[in-house]
């Protein structure tokens, strides 16, 4: 029998701390989902009456999705050998610094700084949520880890051309569903986001592990990848479609059904809700992918 000392440093603590070992596993990543699950529903019920998770609101997460993601390939850069910083190396103990710069650790100092700008927020306009003030806060965050990757790429050429093919595959196919469908998937502009953040996943991460010999840490992703890096590209973006598809067809029949307003705003709410955790998740993974492709 193995002992719990032993599973959890071979299933949680090992991946993070050992180059050799991959990032993620069928039971660390199980387990991730669950509590991402209880987090989210927790989050849902504390700011489903003060929020509208809407297209706005994602916008204003930007800049934190950013100030993650840029801490996260700073330590890729430390990792590669292209960066020293003094104390800052993978640890799976929190009260050490390095822990503070990759998965979980970064999205968890990432989640309390979107706390504090929420409160910052709701001081300055007496209880209510401004998404401008929030966005600012976070740019004020973001700033500095990010013009910090910024101005240390050595291929910009590869970030600008894969961030043209993403924009252009994501908008496009949203466009085309739009015209020739019965579909309207731009009249909620979030949609775009969710099927973007995906597209940012795919497409980046498939250029960075084909062409500059990058790997793939999460177990489901690094199973498609070995495949084809179209499967992995294409399975990415119809599940983005399918998930809002689903969740606006599901919203038509909510709002056909109730008829007061308060009701069908909250049914537009919980859907808002899981398509910018969606975008979110996209654009965590996607961008880190994409901001990596500067140091190929």
């Amino acid at each position: 029998m193995v002992e719990a000392s032993g599973f959890v440093y071979d299933y949680f603590i090992k991946p993070i701390i050992s180059p050799e070992t991959q990032g993620y596993n069928l039971v660390n990543t199980a387990v991730y989902m669950i509590l991402l699950v209880i987090a989210c529903a927790i989050i849902y019920l504390a700011l489903r009456k003060k929020i509208t998770f809407d297209k706005k609101f994602f916008v204003a997460l930007i800049p934190y999705i950013l100030f993650g993601i840029s801490m996260r390939v700073i330590m890729h850069q430390i990792e590669a050998g292209l960066l020293v910083l003094g104390g800052v190396v993978k640890t799976a103990n929190p009260l050490e610094i390095g822990f503070w710069f990759f998965t979980p650790g970064i999205w968890i100092l990432t989640f309390v700084l979107v706390v504090i700008g929420l409160i910052i927020s709701g001081v300055l306009h007496k209880k209510e949520i401004n998404y401008k003030t929030l966005a600012r806060f976070g740019v004020i965050v973001a700033i500095v880890p990010l013009l910090f990757n910024l101005t240390r790429f050595t291929n910009w050429s590869a970030v600008i051309l894969t961030t043209i093919a993403i924009l252009l595959v994501c908008y496009g196919l949203c466009a085309a569903i739009n015209r020739f469908t019965k579909y309207k998937i731009l009249n909620d502009k979030l949609n775009i986001f969710v099927v973007l953040g995906q597209g940012i996943d795919g497409i980046a991460s498939s250029v960075a592990i084909t062409y500059f010999s990058f790997s793939e840490q999460h177990v489901v992703s690094n199973a498609l990848l070995n495949i084809s890096p179209l499967l992995f590209i294409s399975a990415k973006l119809i599940l983005a479609l399918l998930i809002c598809w689903s969740l606006d067809d599901y919203l038509n029949g909510e709002i056909k059904k109730h008829k007061t307003l308060a009701k069908i705003n909250e049914k537009r709410n919980i859907a808002g809700f899981i398509k910018v955790i969606l975008a979110i998740l996209g654009f965590a993974t996607g961008l880190a992918s994409l901001l990596k492709l500067g140091f190929a």
